[in-house]
């Protein structure tokens, strides 16, 4: 995996869990946002298709499927659903570590499922432009010149953003534009194929945007174990008896491998120093402050001696054979075992 962040060429995935820390709900807590709001408008009793049912039944016995949970909810919201997500997932300012640590990778794009401008705010502006794959032009060209050295990366929204809350992608009714836009087909047949994925704070429970891996690692022979990785996934692991059957069953679905950091209490905890973690391991610590550490121990013997101390020009010379050392070292860098 540190080998694909490092090439700089490939696609950072983010889900949910990248944004969480800025405020942003979670799928489960968005469900129940959106309950209580129907509760607060509409009461407790509920129609969808024909059919009476309660809040409590939509969240109690429907709780395995959150897109039919969304589906009815959105519907009982009717017009004030959409200035309810706006609002949910608009701006809120501040920063986390843990992303702008996400972003400083040398990822060529990124990619997500998530609706708040959580990886634009921490992006320089002028080095980046923000995308949704509803924008057909834009998602086209993405598609075609992703891999070009001359253009320049790209946010991807794939279900849209909260400043056009109409076209958020969130309930089973609206998954059905995975299969009424050709664009929307084009995109998830090539991007398993034509690019290399990392993928970070993300389920791997949305079967509609995974499909596309699925058909094309069945299409390569199933779980032929020579067919080389092409995408990975930094994932939480809560009990690390099941380590190997949660990497099996993800390469063997998807041809996806995982990269798994400790989550015993649940509580991701430990998410933000793997990023970290992750960041030294692929871009290494800057260059300037080596150079600095190394100048003030190359020089600290020659103070004590002041009668002894060679001429200025002597010491430059040190001090630059020190610094292309260092950089010579940095470039003999192993890859770290992150497992």
């Amino acid at each position: 995996m540190l080998e694909v962040i490092r090439d700089g060429h490939s696609i950072a995935f983010a889900g949910a869990g990248v944004t969480f820390p800025l405020g942003y709900p979670t799928w489960p807590k968005l469900v129940d946002l959106l309950a209580a709001e129907v509760r607060r408008l509409r009461g407790e009793q509920l129609e969808s298709n024909g059919q009476a049912i309660s809040v409590e039944k939509v969240l109690r016995d429907l709780k395995g499927e959150p897109l039919v949970q969304a589906q009815i909810l959105k519907e009982n919201l009717k017009g004030d659903y959409f200035p309810l997500m706006a609002s949910l997932f608009g701006p809120k300012g501040g920063r986390a570590a843990s992303v702008a640590d996400l972003v400083s990778l040398p990822f060529k794009h990124f990619l997500t499922s998530n609706y708040d401008p959580g990886l634009e705010q921490h992006h320089v502006p002028s080095t980046f432009e923000s995308i949704c794959l509803h924008h057909e032009e834009s998602a086209a060209q993405f598609i075609f010149h992703h891999s070009d050295s001359g253009y320049a990366k790209r946010i991807v929204h794939v279900h849209g953003r909260y400043d056009e809350p109409e076209r958020i992608i969130l309930t089973e009714g609206d998954y059905g534009i995975y299969v009424r836009s050709p664009l929307f087909d084009q995109f998830w047949r090539t991007l398993p194929v034509a690019m290399r994925l990392v993928f970070f704070g993300f389920s791997f429970e949305d079967i509609d945007l995974l499909y596309g891996f699925r058909r094309v690692r069945m299409a390569l022979g199933g779980n032929n174990q020579h067919v080389e990785s092409r995408h990975f996934a930094v994932m939480d692991l809560a009990d690390a008896s099941q380590e190997s059957a949660t990497a099996l069953k993800l390469k063997m679905r998807y041809g996806i491998d995982p990269v798994f950091y400790p989550n015993p209490k649940k509580d991701f905890a430990e998410y933000g120093n793997f990023i970290a973690e992750l960041k030294r391991d692929a871009c290494g610590p800057p260059l300037e402050r080596l150079g600095e550490q190394i100048v003030v121990e190359a020089i600290a013997p020659v103070q004590a001696q002041p009668a002894a101390q060679p001429p200025a020009e002597v010491v430059l010379q040190a001090v630059d054979r020190l610094r292309q050392i260092t950089r010579e070292n940095l470039g003999r860098r192993q890859t770290g075992d992150l497992q």
